[in-house]
């Protein structure tokens, strides 16, 4: 197979490869952020697609002869493309939804210490976001780039045809189960990480409560917000190791996700 001599059902295989590594680097962390440029992740995507589809046919992940059945008419290639943008939707999420886990709890620490109000734009959540939250995600990220956490999505993204071929995606009561699961798992993570600021706040209201007994003249209102970040910072300071060592057992099991997502899909349960 020569890249200058494609025949047509080569070209129309190669189309959905394409269609799903799009797809995939318009969701996927990291390579989904805004702060990655649209022709940049277009050219990535036209890329890995180039790069990988001599390696599935070779390895016999792809079949071109494959689209003489769903290349026939338009409706086959309209379903196929399709149930190629789902699959690479429903992959996408198992991979961000540890993402959107750690969002939410910096987003639950910004809020418990007072910075409700300051929030600014994150591009990696496409969404207001408080500045405690918007640290705690940068550094997850940073985190998920040392653990060579883009090569695993990426080897994923390949692997995936192995299990689900092109057009083969199903939804089974198996995947709904899953993604339930999933998502249950973000308000988890979320509550896993806001826990020790959210108990030394719980800790800071309590004495500030009792001294608003003790003092009424006291002005407990304009005090604890200066006294409830600082605490808030101290806590987050000394406890940065188990927050570090809670993302990377989350992102070490992205894969695992991504994995059981594929499984899923692939059974007909």
């Amino acid at each position: 197979m020569s890249i200058f001599n494609f025949n047509l059902n080569e070209i129309m295989s190669f189309f959905a490869v394409l269609v799903r590594f799009s797809v995939l680097m318009s969701v996927l962390p990291f390579f989904g952020d805004k702060m990655i440029p649209m022709p940049v992740r277009i050219l990535l995507s036209l890329s890995v697609s180039i790069t990988l589809f001599p390696a599935l046919v070779k390895s016999n992940a792809i079949h071109p002869k494959d689209a003489q059945i769903w290349a026939n008419t338009a409706a086959g290639i309209a379903g196929t493309i399709t149930l190629e943008v789902l699959f690479a939707l429903v992959l996408g999420f198992s991979a961000r939804i540890a993402f959107e886990g750690i969002a939410f709890g910096a987003n639950l620490v910004g809020n418990f210490m007072g910075f409700a109000s300051a929030s600014v734009y994150d591009p990696h959540q496409e969404s207001q976001t408080e500045i405690v939250a918007q640290l705690q995600t940068t550094l997850a990220m940073l985190l998920f780039l040392i653990l060579d956490g883009h090569h695993l999505l990426l080897r994923a993204a390949l692997e995936s045809y192995q299990v689900v071929g092109i057009g083969a995606m199903g939804f089974y009561s198996s995947l709904m189960l899953k993604l339930i699961q999933m998502s249950a798992d973000v308000i988890r993570l979320g509550l896993q990480i806001a826990a020790p600021v959210a108990i030394s706040m719980f800790a800071v209201n309590l004495v500030f409560g009792i001294l608003s007994k003790a003092m009424p003249q006291l002005n407990v209102f304009m005090l604890s917000f200066a006294v409830s970040a600082l605490v808030g910072f101290t806590v987050m300071f000394l406890s940065i190791e188990d927050f570090q060592g809670v993302v990377r057992a989350v992102f070490e099991k992205i894969g695992d996700s991504m994995w059981m997502v594929m499984q899923a899909i692939a059974s007909r349960r």
